[in-house]
């Protein structure tokens, strides 16, 4: 009886995701775009909602106002954060979209803080039976919302003129605008009615539970699962991928009283998704890296006056990374502190850079670095050195375990996975009671680390090794082999080289460099908490190493030094202010170098050559046909697997593009 009540009142609660996630498939299947600026726009509906309700405002006037805003704010969004990047790869518009959510979530924490916040209720406070389940009107206004929505906008998109131009805009913006239809107005479009949508949600969702700043992240994963679920393409599935997660978590929970429970059945979910969803739809690749603009002549002679100071600034960083903090004990803890972002923004540049899979689950390795760490040195009274070896090792694993299935996905349905995971690792194995919540500091191969100093020096050693291994992998034929595989995956196969192979590789060394990053960091802060390793942390990875540069090694140093010792200059604020103001500025950061300098701050220092773009689906036919013509002898497969393991990679990609 318990688990039926508890299935109906999972339907109402997955309504909710259902309509999030409705609106990102409606965004997706229109634009291309996988926003993750929905969580945005439900959140400033619903803590402007809360202001107006606390200033007297009539509740139904003030639910108007915060979905106005939110749609005034995604028109906006669109305008600025998406416009500029429309012609990017997939990745690079999510990744704008992150820079939205990260810089909204940075002025809410600036604002509120992080103190939970209960709304009152839209609806009175009463309910209705339905199977003998006392519903609040509440969620019955959710369901019905979801059924009405998702229903509307199936039309819409279906049967109407303006929906068929939508999906027109879509397939070919081109030739929509020589039939008449406005790409720019369709895209605004888009924008304003899913904001709107999202915000309608934030609004009826707030009196439902206390809500903070994380609040709005943890929903954004439920529905990106449920559009997984309905393989990104389908309203109808992604609303019933919404209901299912709905009615497993109330389920769940009331069979199971361990923590984190509902979200490893949503991981359950997504794992039997992967497997047996054979075909997946077509949806635009995300795989390529974004292309660097033409600069303009006063930005080139910039950049070439940055160049050439490059050596001396770098010889300055590097006796200024030593003597400071030998002098500074406080120096050394920020020092610290900031090499450990610029560990994890390394793990990214080879993971996302290079193999050209975004992952949203970085956040997780951290954490089993951490708690991994911890508990083999005071549960088991290992040696530091060893339990950070086994903790990588283990991180090194779930890797493999994770980037198995990601080679059959594309970039932005793995990103999708990947958050699924990280909120299961910070709601569920993160809060077993037999990890410590405290790692005492304890000698790493006879060197004493009771001092912030001996962490800082032990660190700095770690990222000037993993950068130098890097960097021989980057001129490496292993390393060509991966770029070639990034950009174009089919030829590399065509020609007798393993694509998927280079890409699992890439996932191995990138799992075990962010999982000892967060040994180190553990180390460095004592203290642990599964609040320090929740999903925001993945995305605000994923946004430092954004703009510190996703080609180059230079730019994790950059993002590290930016965002590491940011809070500390501005520790004279308040706390919140200091700690809310290094994630205004990196969201910011990314929608304004997205749209100007797509390869981050290390661009300007020394630009790095654009990628090849990848191959059409028909280039290997078209090459083969044009030879054939030509009467030119093909090259034999061997040759260019030799070609490809000397390092030549770019050659290959160049003679696979029609031109």
């Amino acid at each position: 009886m318990l688990e039926f009540e508890a299935g109906i009142s999972g339907l109402f609660t997955g309504a909710g995701y259902g309509v999030i996630a409705v609106s990102i498939t409606l965004m997706y299947r229109s634009t291309g775009v996988l926003s993750f600026a929905h969580a945005a726009f439900a959140a400033v509906a619903a803590y402007l909602y809360i202001d107006l309700v606390d200033q007297g405002w009539a509740k139904p006037l003030a639910a108007a106002a915060g979905v106005a805003t939110a749609t005034a704010y995604g028109i906006v969004v669109e305008r600025v954060a998406v416009r500029p990047v429309r012609h990017a790869d997939p990745a690079t518009r999510l990744i704008a979209t992150l820079g939205v959510l990260t810089f909204t979530t940075g002025v809410l924490l600036w604002q509120y803080g992080f103190s939970p916040i209960v709304a009152e209720p839209l609806f009175p406070d009463r309910s209705v039976d339905i199977g003998g389940v006392a519903i609040a009107y509440q969620k019955v206004a959710v369901l019905v919302l979801a059924v009405v929505a998702a229903i509307a906008l199936a039309v819409f998109l279906e049967r109407t003129r303006l929906g068929t131009g939508v999906r027109a805009v879509a397939q070919d913006a081109e030739a929509a605008r020589l039939h008449g239809v406005s790409p720019t107005a369709v895209s605004r479009l888009n924008w304003a009615l899913g904001a709107g949508l999202a915000g309608l949600i934030g609004v009826l969702i707030a009196p439902l539970q206390s809500v903070n700043v994380g609040t709005f992240t943890l929903l954004l994963a439920k529905a990106l699962t449920a559009t997984l679920i309905g393989g990104l393409a389908s309203l109808i599935g992604s609303f019933a991928g919404g209901l299912l997660l709905g009615v497993i978590e109330n389920v769940t929970i009331v069979r199971s009283a361990t923590p984190g429970a509902p979200e490893l059945m949503t991981v359950v979910v997504v794992v039997l998704v992967l497997v047996f969803r054979r075909n997946w739809p077509a949806g635009p690749a995300a795989t390529s890296a974004p292309v660097q603009r033409r600069p303009s002549p006063r930005t080139a002679r910039l950049t070439r006056g940055l160049a050439m100071a490059g050596p001396p600034l770098a010889a300055v960083g590097l006796v200024g990374a030593i003597v400071v903090p030998a002098v500074s004990p406080y120096w050394s803890f920020v020092g610290a502190r900031s090499l450990f972002f610029v560990l994890e923004a390394l793990a990214l540049v080879l993971l996302v850079g290079w193999a050209g899979q975004v992952s949203l689950m970085q956040g997780a390795y951290v954490g089993i670095g951490a708690f991994g760490t911890g508990w083999l040195v005071v549960e088991h009274g290992l040696p530091l050195a060893l339990a950070l070896l086994i903790s990588s090792v283990a991180g090194t694993a779930l890797g493999a375990v994770v980037g198995l299935p990601a080679l059959r996905l594309s970039g932005l349905q793995f990103a999708v996975a990947s958050l699924a995971f990280a909120a299961a690792a910070a709601a569920w194995l993160f809060e077993w009671d037999e990890l410590p919540r405290s790692m005492p500091r304890r000698d790493l191969l006879g060197l004493d680390l009771q001092s912030d100093i001996a962490v800082y020096f032990v660190t700095l050693a770690t990222t000037a090794v993993v950068m130098l291994l890097l960097w021989n992998l980057r001129r490496s034929s292993q390393g060509s082999l991966l770029l070639a595989a990034r950009d174009a995956a089919v030829t590399v196969d065509h020609f007798g080289a393993s694509a998927r192979r280079a890409r699992l590789g890439a996932f191995l060394l990138a799992s075990f460099v962010a999982t000892l990053g967060g040994g180190l960091y553990a180390v460095l802060l004592t203290g642990l908490s599964a609040a320090d390793f929740a999903p925001f942390l993945s995305l605000t990875l994923l946004v430092y190493y954004v703009v510190g540069g996703s080609q180059s090694l230079l730019g994790p140093v950059l993002a590290g030094l930016a965002f590491g010792v940011l809070p500390q200059v501005l520790q004279s604020d308040a706390g919140t202010t200091a700690s809310a103001t290094p994630t205004i500025v990196a969201g910011a950061a990314v929608v304004l170098l997205l749209a100007v300098r797509p390869l981050g701050l290390a661009s300007l220092f020394a630009p790095p050559t654009p990628p090849m773009p990848p191959p059409s689906a028909a280039s290997d036919h078209y090459l083969s046909v044009q030879r054939r013509l030509s009467g030119a002898t093909p090259p034999r497969p061997q040759a260019v697997a030799r070609r490809l393991r000397a390092g030549r990679h770019h050659t290959l990609v160049r003679q696979s593009i029609p031109r």
